[in-house]
């Protein structure tokens, strides 16, 4: 069996293999049929089956596409051109066509399908004539939907030439007969409507059969004429029906030079009738004018013979009634001059009345800016301020002073230890070559360098020799601030006045040579001392 068959298949691959077939075969196409077998479950999507004579073929429309006008077109019994791409699906071993457009077929379908779309619009409100607009007088940028090659165009373009030679048109070529005609047309309208700056839309096309304009009842590009903010005016050409574009157009033509007329005024039409219009003005006026000239003519002469009668009353009427004007203005004068008295006497005592009801208030809000013035608030404020500096100088002084005794204090005792008081009363540094300082005569060698610090400089010097012991102290008097050779003598004592006595006794017999001692006492350790 193997030999005899060695391609086994199974139905997955026969399916899909046929399908292969199928759209290499066919693609998309147009099947003409009669629908049979409607029908329409809960998932949205509608099946039928297209028969012939002889043979049926099962079709599907889905959910997603039912729209554009086919659920008016999906009736039993009804002749359609079917477009869609025929497929096979493999559950049911069957092959269908998937339809996205319909087109009824055959006349009578035709009228059918037409009634159904028109009746469904027609309750919608889409066709009211209250609804449609008037086309612009003069219109400046009209667009042009039709056919790039074609009669309509060249049809359209002659007469508007011929009309309105300063016409702009914009042609918008789109498909006008066949599959993705209706929907081209309609998107068309949307774009226009979208750029703006146009007055009118026109959408025309020539004559045709019906099956050949039938795209001008597809329910897409009527929406779109009736959805249109800028009016449109549809034209199809040479039809027994009006279409249903027309029908919800702003308005209709029956041929492209019937569109152009009624879109463009006849600009020569219109100065042959200005110019009449002004040449019957002319003669008008004219003879108005001549009318006048003789109507004043024969009043001129009537007035001639009473004109002096009618001067003469009318002098002694003005004269009477000057007289009257006079008596009248006189008598006016004296009440206006009562009038004005009483006002006068009535303003002095209501000015009387403001003065002093105004003195008294300015009275009072003297007495309140005296005492709310910023004069004596400030003063007051300035002698608390001098009072509380005062004070504040008071508690300053108390502060402050203790500490400036005890800061006296504090220098004396400084200055009593400072090094350079001591340079500056004769005294000098010894700093060997290494900056360390020389204590003791055997911290140097003969020979060897060193400084001497004064009080004021620095001398450079060298050892000659040395001597070891003691030194006696300089035959000079001890400086006057108690400065002994070497360090500031202090004794401490904690008992009696008498061993203190006894204590600087023995302080002058071990210290001769000084004129005087400073000796500063703490007793018990309280940090007080005298000298």
């Amino acid at each position: 069996m193997a030999e005899l068959f060695p391609d086994i298949l199974t139905p997955t691959t026969v399916t899909e293999r046929i399908k292969r077939l199928l759209d290499k075969e066919f693609g998309r196409a147009a099947v003409a049929g009669e629908i049979a077998g409607l029908s329409r479950p809960p998932s949205g999507h509608v099946y039928f089956t297209l028969k012939d004579s002889a043979n049926t073929l099962g079709a599907v429309v889905w959910k997603s596409s039912r729209r554009g006008g086919l659920d008016s077109l999906l009736e039993n019994g009804l002749e359609v051109l079917a477009w869609g791409k025929i497929t096979c699906y493999g559950p049911r071993s069957s092959y269908q066509l998937i339809c996205d457009r319909l087109q009824p077929r055959g006349e009578g379908a035709l009228k059918r399908a037409y009634e159904l779309l028109k009746k469904r619009l027609e309750a919608e409100g889409l066709f009211r004539e209250d609804r449609k607009r008037p086309l612009p007088e003069f219109p400046r940028r009209v667009a042009l939907l039709t056919a790039r090659q074609g009669a309509a165009l060249e049809d359209f373009a002659r007469t508007a030439v011929l009309r309105y030679p300063g016409a702009t048109i914009s042609l918008l070529p789109v498909r006008v007969q066949g599959d993705g005609a209706a929907s081209d047309m309609a998107e068309a309208i949307a774009s226009l409507n979208a750029w703006g700056g146009f007055d009118v839309i026109v959408l025309t096309r020539g004559g045709g059969s019906a099956e050949d304009l039938w795209a001008f009842n597809e329910e897409p590009l009527v929406r779109a004429v009736a959805a249109s903010r800028i009016p449109v005016l549809a034209a199809v050409g040479h039809t027994r029906d009006v279409s249903l574009c027309e029908m919800a157009a702003d308005r209709r033509a029956i041929t492209p030079t019937a569109a152009a007329e009624a879109v463009f005024p006849d600009a020569r039409a219109a100065a042959a009738e200005a110019l009449g219009m002004a040449a019957r003005m002319r003669r008008a006026v004219e003879s108005q004018l001549e009318r006048n000239r003789t109507g004043l003519e024969t009043l001129a002469r009537r007035a001639g013979t009473s004109f002096g009668r009618r001067l003469d009353s009318g002098r002694q009427s003005l004269a009477r009634l000057r007289e009257a004007l006079a008596g009248a203005m006189r008598l006016e004068a004296r009440n206006a001059s009562l009038e004005m008295a009483r006002l006068g006497s009535s303003l002095r005592g209501a000015m009387t009345l403001a003065a002093r009801s105004a003195s008294a208030e300015l009275a009072r809000l003297a007495g309140q800016l005296r005492i709310l013035s910023p004069e004596r608030r400030i003063s007051a404020f300035r002698d608390e301020l001098d009072t509380r500096d005062a004070a504040l100088a008071a508690i300053r002084g108390r502060l402050l002073n203790p500490h400036r005794t005890e800061l006296d204090r504090a220098r004396e005792r400084l200055e009593l230890l400072s090094p350079l008081a001591v340079l500056a009363r004769g005294y000098s540094i010894a700093i060997d070559a290494r900056g360390r300082l020389i204590r003791r005569s055997a911290d140097v060698e003969p020979g060897d360098p060193f400084s001497l610090w004064l009080g004021e400089g620095r001398l450079a010097a060298e050892v000659k020799s040395t001597e070891d012991g003691p030194q006696a102290p300089p035959p000079s008097p001890a400086p006057e601030v108690g400065w002994l050779p070497g360090a500031a003598l202090t004794a401490w004592h904690a008992g009696s006045s008498e061993g203190i006595r006894k204590q600087c006794q023995d302080l002058k017999a071990q210290y001769p040579g000084a004129a005087y001692l400073r000796i500063r006492i703490r007793r018990g350790g309280s940090g007080k001392g005298s000298g």
